[in-house]
Protein backbone atom coordinates (compact mmCIF):
# COMPACT_ATOMS: atom_id res chain seq x y z
CA UNK A 1 0.00 0.00 0.00
CA UNK A 2 1.32 3.50 -0.92
CA UNK A 3 1.66 6.11 2.00
CA UNK A 4 1.03 9.44 1.39
CA UNK A 5 3.65 11.44 2.98
CA UNK A 6 2.44 15.09 1.82
CA UNK A 7 3.70 18.11 3.61
CA UNK A 8 3.86 21.85 1.76
CA UNK A 9 6.85 24.27 1.94
CA UNK A 10 4.75 27.54 2.34
CA UNK A 11 1.56 29.13 2.65
CA UNK A 12 1.28 29.74 -0.46
CA UNK A 13 2.00 26.41 -2.01
CA UNK A 14 -1.45 24.90 -1.31
CA UNK A 15 -3.68 26.71 -3.11
CA UNK A 16 -4.66 23.91 -5.93
CA UNK A 17 -6.76 24.51 -9.09
CA UNK A 18 -7.91 22.81 -12.22
CA UNK A 19 -7.94 22.41 -15.77
CA UNK A 20 -5.61 24.32 -18.16
CA UNK A 21 -4.34 27.47 -18.07
CA UNK A 22 -3.89 30.22 -20.53
CA UNK A 23 -1.08 33.09 -20.68
CA UNK A 24 0.91 34.02 -17.94
CA UNK A 25 0.72 31.03 -15.10
CA UNK A 26 2.50 30.80 -11.51
CA UNK A 27 3.25 27.65 -10.39
CA UNK A 28 2.73 28.65 -6.78
CA UNK A 29 -0.65 30.15 -7.20
CA UNK A 30 -1.78 26.79 -9.30
CA UNK A 31 -0.18 23.76 -7.59
CA UNK A 32 0.25 21.87 -3.91
CA UNK A 33 3.80 21.11 -4.34
CA UNK A 34 4.92 18.86 -1.32
CA UNK A 35 7.07 15.57 -0.27
CA UNK A 36 5.67 12.23 -1.00
CA UNK A 37 7.05 8.94 -0.83
CA UNK A 38 5.98 7.33 -4.01
CA UNK A 39 5.72 3.47 -5.19
CA UNK A 40 7.60 2.25 -8.63
CA UNK A 41 4.39 0.53 -11.03
CA UNK A 42 6.77 0.01 -13.48
CA UNK A 43 10.42 0.59 -14.84
CA UNK A 44 11.51 -0.67 -18.41
CA UNK A 45 14.10 -0.23 -20.52
CA UNK A 46 13.33 2.00 -23.97
CA UNK A 47 16.09 2.22 -26.25
CA UNK A 48 20.16 2.06 -25.38
CA UNK A 49 20.97 4.02 -21.93
CA UNK A 50 17.25 5.82 -21.74
CA UNK A 51 14.66 4.11 -19.28
CA UNK A 52 10.66 4.78 -18.56
CA UNK A 53 9.42 4.48 -14.80
CA UNK A 54 6.25 4.91 -13.74
CA UNK A 55 5.44 6.51 -10.48
CA UNK A 56 2.03 6.23 -8.06
CA UNK A 57 1.51 8.55 -5.94
CA UNK A 58 -1.33 9.68 -3.45
CA UNK A 59 -2.58 13.50 -3.40
CA UNK A 60 0.17 15.19 -5.32
CA UNK A 61 -0.76 18.29 -6.65
CA UNK A 62 -2.54 19.62 -9.96
CA UNK A 63 0.29 20.06 -12.38
CA UNK A 64 0.72 20.86 -16.41
CA UNK A 65 3.13 19.85 -19.14
CA UNK A 66 6.49 21.53 -18.41
CA UNK A 67 6.55 21.17 -14.69
CA UNK A 68 8.74 18.73 -13.07
CA UNK A 69 9.38 16.83 -9.54
CA UNK A 70 12.48 16.09 -7.98
CA UNK A 71 13.64 12.99 -7.08
CA UNK A 72 15.89 11.20 -4.45
CA UNK A 73 17.85 8.64 -6.06
CA UNK A 74 18.63 6.38 -3.20
CA UNK A 75 16.58 4.48 -0.52
CA UNK A 76 14.16 6.69 1.29
CA UNK A 77 14.54 5.27 4.21
CA UNK A 78 18.63 5.13 4.86
CA UNK A 79 20.55 8.27 5.33
CA UNK A 80 20.72 9.66 1.98
CA UNK A 81 24.40 11.52 2.68
CA UNK A 82 26.35 8.15 2.96
CA UNK A 83 24.64 7.37 -0.39
CA UNK A 84 26.48 7.78 -3.90
CA UNK A 85 23.98 10.60 -4.96
CA UNK A 86 22.46 12.39 -1.88
CA UNK A 87 21.46 14.98 -4.05
CA UNK A 88 17.49 15.20 -5.55
CA UNK A 89 17.82 14.84 -9.22
CA UNK A 90 14.87 16.84 -11.26
CA UNK A 91 13.25 14.80 -14.09
CA UNK A 92 10.45 16.67 -16.24
CA UNK A 93 7.29 15.00 -16.13
CA UNK A 94 6.40 12.92 -19.12
CA UNK A 95 2.82 12.05 -18.48
CA UNK A 96 0.08 12.47 -15.53
CA UNK A 97 -3.23 10.08 -14.84
CA UNK A 98 -5.69 10.75 -12.28
CA UNK A 99 -7.93 8.68 -10.91
CA UNK A 100 -9.45 10.37 -7.67
CA UNK A 101 -6.17 11.13 -5.24
CA UNK A 102 -3.97 8.72 -7.05
CA UNK A 103 -1.99 9.30 -10.00
CA UNK A 104 0.79 7.69 -12.04
CA UNK A 105 3.54 10.02 -13.57
CA UNK A 106 5.92 8.79 -15.84
CA UNK A 107 9.70 9.68 -15.81
CA UNK A 108 11.75 8.80 -19.24
CA UNK A 109 15.40 9.43 -18.37
CA UNK A 110 18.94 8.07 -19.37
CA UNK A 111 20.93 5.92 -16.63
CA UNK A 112 24.44 7.88 -17.19
CA UNK A 113 24.98 8.88 -13.63
CA UNK A 114 25.00 7.21 -9.92
CA UNK A 115 21.78 8.83 -9.55
CA UNK A 116 19.83 7.41 -12.21
CA UNK A 117 21.58 3.86 -12.66
CA UNK A 118 20.50 3.42 -8.95
CA UNK A 119 16.76 4.54 -9.75
CA UNK A 120 17.21 1.82 -13.39
CA UNK A 121 17.48 -0.80 -10.67
CA UNK A 122 14.32 0.02 -8.86
CA UNK A 123 11.19 -2.53 -9.53
CA UNK A 124 7.33 -2.36 -8.98
CA UNK A 125 6.64 -1.93 -5.23
CA UNK A 126 9.80 -0.26 -4.28
CA UNK A 127 9.22 3.08 -2.82
CA UNK A 128 10.77 6.46 -4.71
CA UNK A 129 10.70 9.81 -2.75
CA UNK A 130 9.80 12.80 -4.81
CA UNK A 131 9.30 16.36 -4.17
CA UNK A 132 6.90 18.25 -7.09
CA UNK A 133 5.32 19.32 -8.72
CA UNK A 134 7.74 21.99 -9.30
CA UNK A 135 8.53 24.89 -11.88
CA UNK A 136 6.20 27.04 -14.58
CA UNK A 137 4.88 24.97 -17.37
CA UNK A 138 4.55 25.65 -20.68
CA UNK A 139 1.97 28.42 -21.95
CA UNK A 140 -1.33 27.72 -23.89
CA UNK A 141 -1.80 30.61 -26.50
CA UNK A 142 -5.17 31.25 -27.52
CA UNK A 143 -4.54 32.86 -30.68
CA UNK A 144 -2.24 30.20 -32.20
CA UNK A 145 -4.16 27.17 -33.53
CA UNK A 146 -0.78 25.46 -34.73
CA UNK A 147 1.72 23.89 -32.26
CA UNK A 148 5.57 22.86 -33.10
CA UNK A 149 6.97 20.97 -30.62
CA UNK A 150 10.91 20.50 -31.24
CA UNK A 151 12.72 18.16 -28.96
CA UNK A 152 16.22 16.03 -28.93
CA UNK A 153 17.21 13.22 -26.41
CA UNK A 154 15.95 13.37 -22.81
CA UNK A 155 14.13 17.09 -23.86
CA UNK A 156 11.10 14.83 -25.32
CA UNK A 157 9.44 13.81 -22.29
CA UNK A 158 7.97 17.28 -21.76
CA UNK A 159 6.77 17.50 -24.83
CA UNK A 160 5.57 13.98 -24.80
CA UNK A 161 2.68 15.24 -22.39
CA UNK A 162 2.65 18.74 -24.19
CA UNK A 163 1.26 16.72 -27.10
CA UNK A 164 -1.33 15.24 -25.28
CA UNK A 165 -2.38 19.07 -23.46
CA UNK A 166 -2.28 21.02 -27.05
CA UNK A 167 -4.40 18.14 -29.03
CA UNK A 168 -7.02 18.02 -25.96
CA UNK A 169 -6.99 22.06 -26.67
CA UNK A 170 -7.67 21.76 -30.29
CA UNK A 171 -4.55 22.50 -31.59
CA UNK A 172 -2.95 21.43 -35.11
CA UNK A 173 0.31 19.67 -33.63
CA UNK A 174 3.60 18.53 -35.24
CA UNK A 175 6.49 17.14 -32.89
CA UNK A 176 9.94 17.02 -34.16
CA UNK A 177 12.18 14.73 -32.74
CA UNK A 178 16.09 14.28 -32.54
CA UNK A 179 18.46 11.78 -31.28
CA UNK A 180 21.86 11.04 -32.50
CA UNK A 181 20.99 7.41 -33.44
CA UNK A 182 18.37 5.16 -33.81
CA UNK A 183 19.44 3.37 -30.62
CA UNK A 184 19.33 6.28 -28.49
CA UNK A 185 15.98 7.52 -29.69
CA UNK A 186 13.85 7.37 -26.44
CA UNK A 187 10.25 6.29 -28.48
CA UNK A 188 8.88 3.51 -29.23
CA UNK A 189 7.80 2.19 -32.14
CA UNK A 190 4.20 2.51 -33.60
CA UNK A 191 5.12 0.51 -36.50
CA UNK A 192 7.80 -1.50 -38.79
CA UNK A 193 9.04 -0.18 -42.11
CA UNK A 194 11.37 3.09 -42.56
CA UNK A 195 10.50 6.44 -41.40
CA UNK A 196 9.75 9.10 -43.96
CA UNK A 197 12.35 12.18 -44.06
CA UNK A 198 11.07 15.13 -43.38
CA UNK A 199 7.47 14.03 -43.48
CA UNK A 200 5.15 13.95 -40.40
CA UNK A 201 4.33 10.51 -40.00
CA UNK A 202 2.47 8.79 -36.68
CA UNK A 203 5.08 6.16 -36.14
CA UNK A 204 5.81 6.18 -32.20
CA UNK A 205 3.54 5.01 -29.66
CA UNK A 206 4.22 8.17 -27.18
CA UNK A 207 2.92 10.74 -30.01
CA UNK A 208 0.38 8.85 -31.56
CA UNK A 209 -1.26 8.47 -28.63
CA UNK A 210 -2.43 11.95 -28.79
CA UNK A 211 -2.67 11.71 -32.96
CA UNK A 212 0.86 14.01 -33.11
CA UNK A 213 2.50 13.50 -36.16
CA UNK A 214 6.10 13.12 -35.52
CA UNK A 215 8.96 14.69 -38.23
CA UNK A 216 12.27 12.47 -37.11
CA UNK A 217 15.95 12.95 -37.61
CA UNK A 218 18.93 11.51 -36.13
CA UNK A 219 22.28 12.77 -36.74
CA UNK A 220 23.55 9.42 -38.60
CA UNK A 221 20.82 9.03 -40.39
CA UNK A 222 20.48 5.37 -39.15
CA UNK A 223 16.26 6.36 -38.92
CA UNK A 224 14.25 9.56 -40.44
CA UNK A 225 16.32 12.33 -41.90
CA UNK A 226 20.39 12.85 -41.56
CA UNK A 227 20.85 15.48 -39.45
CA UNK A 228 20.31 17.77 -36.39
CA UNK A 229 16.57 18.15 -35.68
CA UNK A 230 17.09 22.53 -36.00
CA UNK A 231 17.77 21.89 -39.32
CA UNK A 232 15.22 19.76 -40.48
CA UNK A 233 12.85 21.80 -38.48
CA UNK A 234 13.83 25.03 -40.71
CA UNK A 235 13.32 23.27 -43.85
CA UNK A 236 9.57 22.17 -42.77
CA UNK A 237 8.85 25.35 -42.27
CA UNK A 238 10.87 26.69 -45.75
CA UNK A 239 7.88 24.00 -47.32
CA UNK A 240 4.90 25.39 -45.25
CA UNK A 241 5.27 29.07 -44.90
CA UNK A 242 1.56 29.93 -45.06
CA UNK A 243 0.42 27.11 -42.14
CA UNK A 244 3.41 27.88 -40.05
CA UNK A 245 2.52 31.24 -39.75
CA UNK A 246 0.45 31.50 -37.15
CA UNK A 247 2.25 28.58 -35.25
CA UNK A 248 3.49 28.63 -31.36
CA UNK A 249 7.37 27.11 -31.20
CA UNK A 250 8.21 24.79 -27.75
CA UNK A 251 11.33 23.38 -27.19
CA UNK A 252 13.30 20.95 -25.05
CA UNK A 253 16.81 19.74 -25.53
CA UNK A 254 20.49 20.62 -25.66
CA UNK A 255 21.34 24.42 -25.01
CA UNK A 256 23.03 24.70 -28.73
CA UNK A 257 19.81 23.34 -30.04
CA UNK A 258 17.49 25.40 -28.13
CA UNK A 259 19.42 28.24 -29.22
CA UNK A 260 19.28 27.09 -33.18
CA UNK A 261 15.15 26.57 -32.60
CA UNK A 262 15.11 30.72 -30.95
CA UNK A 263 17.01 32.10 -33.79
CA UNK A 264 14.83 30.05 -36.38
CA UNK A 265 11.54 31.23 -34.77
CA UNK A 266 13.09 34.64 -34.25
CA UNK A 267 13.56 35.05 -37.97
CA UNK A 268 10.32 33.88 -38.62
CA UNK A 269 8.48 36.06 -35.80
CA UNK A 270 6.96 33.07 -34.13
CA UNK A 271 6.59 33.07 -30.42
CA UNK A 272 9.49 30.13 -29.02
CA UNK A 273 8.76 29.09 -24.95
CA UNK A 274 11.88 27.20 -24.41
CA UNK A 275 12.33 24.91 -21.09
CA UNK A 276 15.52 25.00 -20.20
CA UNK A 277 18.14 22.07 -18.65
CA UNK A 278 20.19 23.27 -15.44
CA UNK A 279 21.87 21.59 -12.75
CA UNK A 280 19.26 22.06 -9.57
CA UNK A 281 20.55 21.09 -6.13
CA UNK A 282 16.78 22.18 -4.58
CA UNK A 283 14.43 22.45 -7.77
CA UNK A 284 12.63 25.35 -4.59
CA UNK A 285 14.86 28.17 -5.48
CA UNK A 286 16.67 27.65 -2.18
CA UNK A 287 20.10 27.02 -3.22
CA UNK A 288 20.40 29.74 -5.79
CA UNK A 289 22.35 27.58 -8.11
CA UNK A 290 20.24 27.10 -11.49
CA UNK A 291 20.67 30.56 -12.72
CA UNK A 292 19.43 31.60 -15.96
CA UNK A 293 20.52 35.41 -17.57
CA UNK A 294 17.11 36.90 -19.46
CA UNK A 295 17.08 40.32 -20.86
CA UNK A 296 15.75 43.56 -18.71
CA UNK A 297 11.89 44.62 -19.01
CA UNK A 298 12.98 47.74 -21.40
CA UNK A 299 15.98 48.49 -23.08
CA UNK A 300 17.95 50.49 -20.73
CA UNK A 301 17.77 47.75 -17.99
CA UNK A 302 20.14 45.49 -19.44
CA UNK A 303 19.93 41.81 -18.28
CA UNK A 304 18.74 39.76 -14.74
CA UNK A 305 19.42 36.57 -13.50
CA UNK A 306 16.41 34.43 -12.88
CA UNK A 307 15.84 30.17 -11.74
CA UNK A 308 15.57 28.02 -13.81
CA UNK A 309 13.54 26.28 -10.88
CA UNK A 310 11.27 28.74 -9.83
CA UNK A 311 10.98 31.08 -13.01
CA UNK A 312 11.36 28.38 -15.17
CA UNK A 313 12.37 25.88 -16.27
CA UNK A 314 10.06 27.39 -19.69
CA UNK A 315 10.72 30.49 -20.57
CA UNK A 316 10.17 32.78 -23.53
CA UNK A 317 12.76 32.35 -25.52
CA UNK A 318 13.48 35.65 -26.77
CA UNK A 319 13.86 36.89 -23.60
CA UNK A 320 17.11 34.26 -22.99
CA UNK A 321 20.42 35.90 -23.31
CA UNK A 322 22.46 32.74 -25.05
CA UNK A 323 25.70 32.07 -24.98
CA UNK A 324 27.54 32.86 -27.08
CA UNK A 325 28.12 30.74 -30.73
Amino acid sequence: MLHNRARSFSGDDVVVCGGMVSGAYDASQGSSKGLFLAQVVGNESVCREHWRCVLEVVGLGDALPGQFVQLLCADPSADCWTSPAPLRRPFSIAGLRREGKRCEVDILYRAIGSGTRWLATRRPGDAVSIIGPLGQPFRLLDDRPVAYLVGGGVGLPPLIWLAQWLREAGKETVAFCGARTADRLPLSRDRAGPIPPDKPALAFREFSASATPVVLSTDDGSLGARGQIPDVFARYLERHGDRARPAVVYACGPEPMLQAVARICSRRALPCQVSLERMMACGMGTCQSCVVRLRGATAGDGWRYRLCCTDGPVFDASQVLWEAG
